[in-house]
């Protein structure tokens, strides 16, 4: 009688990069069960109908993790749920489907482009309990050692993994499953604050059961994009032809950029993928204005006059349209005088190459503050302006002067938004050759951006639009 496996595909929302992540893993797992493993404890299931009509949904609110007596995390510091406790939703599942002889257990952000039925195929030949990547950190040297206190001798190394994909064989799956129940009973009983995490626990229960465990390397041509951090993009991922696991995968938002360009992990801005030429190349392949001006003003970049430039010049060769226009040289008039009346710390990142998203870097208009700039060239050209504010027009009014005439209010149009940033942009006529900003409300207002740009075809639309 042949084996039986299921893969788990485990949610609890659902989006677009979602939906291509559940669709290149069950492209790699034709000979297996597949399962979508969903948390609708907030009483929803955004999964599309056509999807649940043909699949196996399980769903798995936390509700029935705690109905078993599971303890959920710790009462100091509010860790818990399925993310501290990665095993939980392969526990419910095994508790139902016990039939299945391995299982594969695999977060909705992981792109697949490996077979998971050869996976089977060999714990199945070599007698293979578990395959997961393995952390090597001593215990000292790992951040959530503390949470195995009461659990395990921390003064013996406690084994650890990433689980973000794993498989398991039946009798581990059932054996973190009553391990994590006993704990939970010591855990009220002794009335422990500690609760080990779900990456101690599902590696260090198999191996000291003396389980046979494998890397997951071993099936992967590579593993160098598979971490629990950096975030990466679809259009990141290698091409088909390598057999590897990538994590994580999500589409450009809050998550992708704080694990990037502020979190200092194998990330973007850190010093060794900046030396190495790691950072620019991600950059080029991610081609996003936002991404090229937050690398551009890190320090690392930023006070680089080499790498700076090139930030900008991937920018200005491969962004196109709007963006393009966002990126590229722009006009430079004499701004010494008028920045004397607005305050900024440092105003050459507001009248920099490329925008700034850092709040330090903005410029403040207080109440009845002017900014005057006059242009000797010619042509018609156009003022860009950047802020966090959403309401950034009704504190200001932009006022061009041509030659013949005295100051008039110029409309301000909305460009564009990205990120935390949005664009605001007036066009002046060729025969304008002065302007001012002017604060207009009761408070005061901060830019984070300024640039005076040769009017294009895409700017000129702006004032028919």
């Amino acid at each position: 009688m042949g084996k039986k496996t299921a893969v788990l595909f485990k949610c609890h929302n659902w989006d677009a990069v979602i939906q291509r992540s559940y669709e290149r893993c069950k492209k790699y797992s034709n000979k297996s069960d597949f399962y979508i493993l969903y948390d609708n404890s907030r009483g929803t299931v955004e999964i599309p109908e056509h999807i649940q009509e043909v699949e196996n949904i399980f769903l798995a609110p936390y509700s029935e993790v705690e109905s078993l007596g599971l303890a959920w995390g710790t009462e100091i510091g509010n860790y818990g749920g399925y993310w501290y406790n990665g095993d939980y939703h392969q526990n419910l599942f095994i508790l139902n489907h016990n039939e299945y002889d391995y299982i594969c257990s695999i977060e909705n952000d992981v792109a697949v482009l490996n077979d998971l039925d050869s996976i089977f195929d060999d714990m199945a030949a070599r007698n293979i309990d578990a395959v997961y990547k393995h952390v090597e950190a001593e215990n000292h040297a790992w951040a959530h050692s503390g949470s195995c206190e009461g659990y395990y001798d921390l003064s013996q190394h406690v084994h650890k993994g990433l689980f973000c994909i794993s498989f398991f064989s039946r009798r581990a799956a059932l054996l973190i499953l009553k391990r994590r129940l006993e704990m939970s009973f010591l855990k009220r009983e002794k009335g422990l604050l500690t609760w080990p995490i779900g990456e101690a626990v599902m590696s260090h229960e198999v191996i000291s059961a003396g389980m046979r465990t494998e890397e997951l390397a071993h099936y992967c041509d590579s593993l160098r994009q598979y971490d629990w951090a950096p975030v990466y993009l679809e259009k990141e991922i290698v091409n088909g032809a390598e057999k590897t696991f990538i994590h994580p995968v999500t589409e450009m938002n809050e998550k992708f950029i704080v694990s990037n360009l502020v979190q200092d992990y194998h990330c973007m801005i850190s010093e060794e993928e900046i030396s190495n030429g790691l950072s620019r190349h991600r950059s080029r392949k991610i081609n996003d204005l936002e991404v090229y001006s937050r690398l551009f003003h890190c320090p690392r970049i930023y006070n680089n006059p080499v790498l700076r430039e090139d930030a900008v010049d991937d920018a200005r060769e491969l962004l196109t349209g709007i963006d393009f226009d966002l990126a590229s040289e722009g006009m430079s008039p004499d701004l010494t005088q008028a920045l004397t009346q607005v305050y900024s710390e440092f105003p050459e990142r507001v009248f920099a190459s490329l925008p700034s998203y850092e709040r330090s870097h903005s410029m403040f208009f207080d109440h009845g503050v002017a900014l005057p700039i006059s242009l000797g060239g010619s042509g018609a050209y156009t003022l860009v302006l950047a802020a966090r504010d959403p309401d950034l027009t009704s504190h200001f009014d932009v006022k061009g002067k041509d030659v013949a005439s005295s100051f008039e209010v110029m409309p301000v149009s909305f460009l564009l938004q990205k990120g935390e940033l949005r664009f605001y942009a007036v066009n002046f006529p060729a025969e304008c050759t002065e302007f001012v900003v002017e604060q207009k409300g009761p408070h005061g207002f901060w830019l984070n951006f300024i640039k005076i740009l040769p009017t294009t075809d895409a700017l000129r639309a702006l004032s028919t639009s």
